[in-house]
Parts: structure tokens; C-alpha cells; sequence
């Protein structure tokens, strides 16, 4: 499967789940539905007030986890990075319109957009 593929994998059977360490030591588990493919690399977003944020910059190791109707699954895992990009944040609120209810804007302090 290559990046496009995996993206449209994502797209198309929401929510994946992204697991996390959190900052107990304990594994945490959450949905999650914002998969963003720019260029070589898939972004996703959250709010930097939320525990997520905060476990991922404890701790950057992170997998996550889509099922399809019929029962194919897609794992990956990877190092997540937070990355200022406005560019990227607008692109975001291109694709997921309902994040301006949430942010209002992309330039919104909370609003952080990570790669992974």
C-alpha cells in the first residue's frame, strides 16, 4: 500500500483509533478522524488543551489502527511531531469544514496540527 493509498484507506473507514502513552504510563487509546496527506507525509490535528498533545510530547511513539466493513485493517506506527505550519492548518480546515466550530480559525493558539 503507498501513502495515497493508506490515506485513502483512512478517509474512507473513519474513525481510526490512535494509541498513545500517556503520561500514567498507561497505554491510551482514542478515535480520531482529521487524516490529512500533504505531499510525503499525513497529518492529523488537536487541540494543545487536550491530553493527547500533552502525551505525545511526553512521549512521541504513537499507532494507530482503521478497520474497513469488510474487515481489512491498516496499523502503522510512527514518531508524531507537532509542526507550526499555517499552511498545513488551512488545508486542514479546507478538508474537515466542522474545525471552525471548534478553532473558528486556523491561526487559533490551541490548534496544533502533527505528522506522523
Amino acid at each position: 500500500m503507498d501513502l495515497k493509498e493508506i490515506a485513502q484507506f483512512l478517509d474512507d473507514n473513519v474513525p481510526a483509533f490512535l494509541a498513545t502513552l500517556g503520561t500514567c504510563g498507561n497505554p491510551r487509546v482514542r478515535p480520531i478522524q482529521s487524516p490529512l496527506l500533504v505531499g510525503d507525509k499525513i497529518y492529523f490535528c488537536t487541540a494543545n488543551t487536550k491530553g493527547l498533545f500533552k502525551h505525545i510530547k511526553n512521549y512521541n511513539g504513537i499507532e494507530f489502527c482503521s478497520c474497513a466493513k469488510d474487515g481489512t485493517f491498516l496499523r502503522l506506527r510512527a514518531n508524531a511531531v507537532f509542526e507550526p505550519n499555517l499552511e498545513v492548518k488551512k488545508m486542514m480546515f479546507e478538508k474537515y469544514p466542522y474545525l471552525v466550530n471548534l478553532y473558528e480559525t486556523p491561526q487559533n493558539p490551541k490548534f496544533e496540527v502533527f505528522l506522523s
